[in-house]
């Protein structure tokens, strides 16, 4: 992975929703493959990670490879774009007689008046004992057009499934074959298959544990690719000789929708398969002629988009629980890579100066976590992030106006320096209020504190009763941050969906041996809440005291061999080595919790949970 995907996929991960399955990209300029990414897994069961060679399913992004289809036979002489169809198919009859006048042109440009969409047979889990085709006709024997052939333009799936049919009985070949002999075959398309090709050497992305999507209907949505596959495709539109001749793309690349409103500009930007043959973007400067076609099945959402101006073509899907904007996501990428190669697309924002990023980028504390400021091209990005990996976007893709950064809904953030330390501030309706304070280095911490890094510290002094120790404080894991030295963390492991504090990790500074203090001194709330970690030994078990309770060391407890519960002030806790397959009876007023291996909670009595055997981890008698 070169330096420029790096960047990119850091970028990428900024905006990803919690639990997302995968997201793949690719830019190509001048025919070079700048750079491209595969960010988290494949789903399923397995959740392997997730690599440029696992394909997506582009759905409608299918039909620029429909229409190309088509277009090849045009230039074999089969078949014109405004003959009527019937012409073709003899098996093709709608109770309407107004499709005999439906053309491929129609077909392609979304003119065609069919009703839109046959949903049976778009997304199968199976595609053994299917008769698709049969299915299709039938369809049309019991649909009626909504407009006359021409009319005006409707997005629609029907014309492209009533173009792959006349592929295949003019070639008197299956679709996917064509499609792989014209198309996949000359471009080097190795990872680019239909439904009916997929042999399982490929590998389909599933999103979580959905089964596997496979489309019967081709033509209209039914390919699975890669990114960089998609990029080879857009390289032969740029330059299609010899594989198609200029004649067929320009063709395809005119305006060709209709309408009868006079302010509906969407529907006349339709080519032959493109959504749209002129992209403008207020914030970008794309120049004239470029094309995109986006599509969406079931699990993925997809965006191809092919820059004449540059040479370029971007390519990006993710399954839907990634929850990004892909055209959004791949522009701002494509701009930040375009910037790093000394061209600004950008058309109205200010790029960032180096000496602002290299000043301000980093990470940031708040008494209950950290936050991660990230900075490129114009776009500034605040992160809440844990030591535990997570990621989420608090404040997202902030435009620099060559003061503060700001978002949609007219809040801005800036900095201030302030006695050798450096805040962020966020400014609503004219109001400024601190934030975060940016981490720093400090004296390193000693030999004691050194050895308590990676022990966890369990609760053992609450009541039967208490939330906040399912919520946010069941138990602590010591950690450090190897790049600001001194800071030690309180990483607690209560549940990260609770609506207060979500995850809790509390930087602090050790006093001495035994006593950890808070440190942060931001006016305002990024100061409450600060913690004061108390440590002692008592009969070789050491003991921590902070926010009012009582905590263990992990490591002393005693393995569970059948316990009860007992009378007395503690929680009696034990570690769990084997499997254990039921819990014990649990009287009235008292609480039974069982804990993971990293102490969150994954049974509380009090709660009512399911409980579901457990072979390590912890459980607790309260």
């Amino acid at each position: 992975m070169n330096e420029l995907s790096k960047k990119l996929n850091e970028i990428l991960k900024h905006n990803l929703a919690k639990g997302y399955t995968g997201v793949s990209y690719a830019i190509s300029v001048q025919g070079e493959m700048i750079a491209a990414g595969a960010v988290g897994t494949s789903g399923g069961q397995e959740k392997k990670p997730l690599t440029l060679e696992d394909t997506f399913n582009v759905a409608s992004v299918s039909k620029v490879f429909c229409t190309l289809a088509v277009m090849k036979l045009v230039e074999m002489g089969q078949v014109e774009l405004d003959t009527p169809v019937v012409e073709y198919l003899p098996k093709f009859t709608m109770p309407d007689p107004r499709y005999k006048n439906i053309t491929l042109r129609h077909c392609l440009n979304h003119t065609s008046g069919l009703p839109g969409t046959q949903w049976k047979g778009f997304s199968v889990s199976e595609t053994a004992g299917s008769d698709y085709y049969a299915d299709v006709y039938d369809y049309f024997a019991h649909n009626y057009l909504k407009a006359e052939p021409g009319e005006y333009a409707v997005y629609c799936n029907d014309g492209f499934t009533l173009a792959e049919l006349v592929v295949a009985e003019v070639s008197r070949s299956k679709f996917s074959d064509f499609c792989r002999q014209h198309i996949m075959q000359p471009l080097n398309m190795e990872h680019t298959r239909l439904s009916d090709q997929l042999d399982g050497n490929i590998n389909v992305v599933r999103e979580k544990n959905k089964p596997a999507e496979l489309l019967l209907i081709q033509g209209a949505a039914g390919f699975t690719t890669t990114m960089p596959d998609l990029c080879k495709f857009g390289n032969m539109i740029l330059n299609p000789e010899p594989y198609f001749s200029q004649e067929s793309l320009d063709e395809m690349a005119k305006f060709q929708g209709k309408t009868f409103l006079d302010g509906d500009q969407r529907s006349l930007s339709f080519g032959l398969g493109w959504d749209n043959v002129n992209v403008q973007d207020p914030e970008y400067d794309l120049g004239e002629g470029t094309l995109l076609k986006g599509g969406n099945s079931f699990q993925f959402t997809t965006q191809f988009i092919v820059i004449p101006e540059y040479q370029a073509v971007l390519a990006i899907s993710e399954t839907h629980d990634c929850k990004i904007d892909v055209n959004e996501t791949i522009l701002r990428m494509f701009a930040f890579a375009m910037l790093e190669r000394g061209v600004n697309i950008y058309k109205k924002q200010v790029v960032i100066p180096e000496e602002i990023k290299e000043k301000f980028s980093g990470l940031y504390f708040i008494p209950s976590g950290l936050l991660k400021v990230s900075m490129y091209g114009t776009i500034c990005q605040i992160n809440r992030v844990t030591t535990r990996g997570d990621s989420i976007g608090l404040h997202k893709n902030l435009k620099y106006d060559g003061n503060e950064w700001y978002n949609t809904e007219g809040n801005s953030f800036f900095f201030e320096e302030k006695n050798d330390r450096t805040y962020l501030l966020t400014r609503m309706k004219g109001r400024g209020m601190p934030q975060a304070q940016k981490a720093q280095g400090f004296a390193p911490f000693n030999q004691a504190w050194q050895e308590r890094l990676g022990k966890k510290y369990v609760v053992i002094d609450t009541n039967p009763y208490d939330l906040i120790i399912r919520d946010i404080m069941t138990g602590f894991i010591m950690k450090d941050l190897p790049e600001h030295e001194g800071v030690l963390l309180a990483s607690f492991s209560g549940n990260s969906d609770s609506g207060v504090y979500g995850v809790f990790e509390a930087p602090f500074l050790s006093k001495d041996d035994y006593t950890g203090v808070g440190f942060l001194n931001t006016p305002g709330n990024p100061s409450r809440d600060m913690i004061t970690l108390n440590f002692k030994e008592e009969e070789g078990i050491e003991y921590c005291k902070t926010f009012s309770y009582l905590y263990r060391d992990c490591a002393t407890l005693p393995v569970y061999k059948g316990e009860g519960f007992h009378q007395g002030k503690l929680n009696k806790v034990y570690k769990i080595d084997r499997e254990l397959k039921t819990l014990p009876e649990i009287p009235n007023g008292r609480r039974l919790m069982v804990m993971k291996d990293d102490l969150t909670c994954i049974y509380d009595s009090l709660y009512k949970d399911e409980y579901k055997p457990v072979k390590e981890g912890y459980i607790s008698f309260i």
